[in-house]
């Protein structure tokens, strides 16, 4: 092949592939993961052996706790920032966005604020009955006060998403990763061993909110006019009811999301030993390196499916979905599927014999996390629709059946019987039953035409 046939593939092959936008928000996004993945990776191993499972199960439980509280008052507003903006932006409605964005902010600082006084008042509780260790108080406390700052986040992320400034939220990513490593290894490497690790996180975590507050604001004031503050709340007027009507039902599935992804480990301590919590926590930690994945296309996916669903094209919609699903989502799925046949060999080279009881949970951990990755576009497309109701309800049956395997599976089997409540429940459970429900509900109220098909 002549070096004018080989350009002239590779422009073909850019205009149908790397060329679409979607595919390049995506790429930017993955990348930008996959440059940290490896730092986060390199993080997680080098504080695993230096504190060893039992001091790694114990800084997993200072963290759990507030983030136990915190997940119980989230009320997760980005997502509903993320749905409206996207409308409001689509329609040029420049004043409802901006009030869309004041009402963002201040849920979620409301919220933060109330986590962080709930843990402060019971923090001396929760470090002798979850950490079990009393001197951990502070610790808990030190955690819980970086959700303040971290309120800008939600509303400066769904800001970025709408306007799809894409490679920026990439860049903050990168950075803050990069920040954390240094942080968590540099106080660890320093003798503060689990302090290093909630110090540095917490540091981590408030100049994240900063970061992301300052960004989020400019790209208000330069796309808008006006700061977020400046909005007026009777330009929502209409849609009030709407709005938090979205907003209730997604904080009662935060809510009942909270109860078996923070619940586990607290449990686990509970009704084992921290070293137990240290096999699952690598174990379930490990394999949220899928998120690397699944993140970037949610991210670039909801604003797109809720725009696609804001101007009534069902059919345009639908076909996106097949295309997300069986070009993206499967062939990923599978990918994943196969690593996890390495994992027997790569986790004790890396970490040491010490951890080779968490091998197992590992591999059930990264199955379900494949599944997870087969059906990344479910949520998007339910988040998009509207169809909240639904969603809630979904988690609702799922979070009882969860919890149910919790009440047999922590007692009896341990860390082991948790990871298979996870892959058969959380995983293979709940998105078959959410994909059945959506294939049903879209035959019955839009119908198959004959055009369609």
């Amino acid at each position: 092949m002549s070096k004018q046939e080989l350009w002239t593939v590779f422009k073909a092959l850019w205009a149908k592939v790397i060329g679409r936008k979607f595919v390049r928000d995506v790429g930017v996004l993955t990348i930008a993961n996959l440059l940290g993945a490896p730092l986060s990776f390199l993080q997680g191993i080098l504080v695993a052996r230096w504190l060893g499972p039992e001091l790694y199960g114990i800084a997993a439980l200072v963290m759990s706790y507030p983030g136990l509280i915190y997940t119980f008052f989230d009320a997760r507003s980005a997502e509903a920032s993320v749905k409206y903006l996207s409308e409001f932006h689509a329609a040029g409605d420049r004043e409802s966005a901006l009030a869309m964005c004041k009402l963002g902010y201040i849920i979620d600082l409301a919220i933060a604020t109330l986590a962080f006084l709930v843990v402060l008042v019971t923090a001396s509780w929760a470090a002798q009955a979850v950490a079990d260790q009393a001197e951990s108080t502070g610790l808990i406390v030190v955690y819980a006060a970086a959700f303040i700052p971290q309120a800008l986040v939600g509303t400066s992320q769904a800001v970025i998403t709408t306007l799809g400034k894409f490679p920026l939220l990439a860049g903050i990513d990168s950075l803050i990763k990069i920040l954390r490593v240094l942080l968590v290894l540099g106080l660890v490497l320093a003798n503060w061993q689990v302090a290093g690790v909630i110090w540095g996180s917490a540091i981590a975590t408030g100049v994240t909110g900063l970061l992301y507050g300052i960004m989020g604001w400019g790209l208000i004031y330069c796309h808008w006019g006006a700061l977020p503050l400046q909005g007026k709340w009777q330009n929502l007027k209409g849609r009030r009811r709407e709005i938090f009507s979205f907003l209730f039902y997604n904080e009662l599935n935060a809510l009942l999301g909270m109860i078996p992804k923070q619940l586990d480990v607290l449990l686990l301590g509970y009704f084992r030993n921290p070293t137990e919590v240290g096999y699952y926590k690598l174990a379930k930690s490990l394999s949220n390196l899928v998120n690397y994945l699944v993140k970037p296309l949610q991210s670039v996916t909801y604003p797109e499916l809720a725009r696609l669903w804001s101007l009534g094209d069902r059919q345009a919609l639908l076909q996106r979905v097949q295309r997300l699903a069986f070009r993206v989502g499967i062939p990923l799925a599978v990918t994943v599927m196969a690593s996890t046949c390495l994992i027997p060999w790569v986790l004790p080279s890396l970490l040491g014999t010490a951890y080779l009881p968490a091998v197992t949970a590992t591999q059930l951990f990264f199955i379900g996390s494949a599944i997870w990755l087969a059906f990344f576009w479910l949520r998007p497309l339910f988040l998009a629709m509207g169809e909240m109701r639904f969603w809630v309800s979904n988690s609702a049956v799922v979070v009882t059946l969860t919890v149910l395997g919790f009440a047999v599976a922590i007692p009896t089997w341990g860390y082991l019987g948790l990871a298979w409540v996870w892959l058969i429940v959380g995983g293979v459970g709940g998105h078959l039953f959410a994909t059945v429900y959506f294939l049903h509900t879209w035959k019955t109220t839009n119908g198959y035409s004959e055009e369609s098909k």
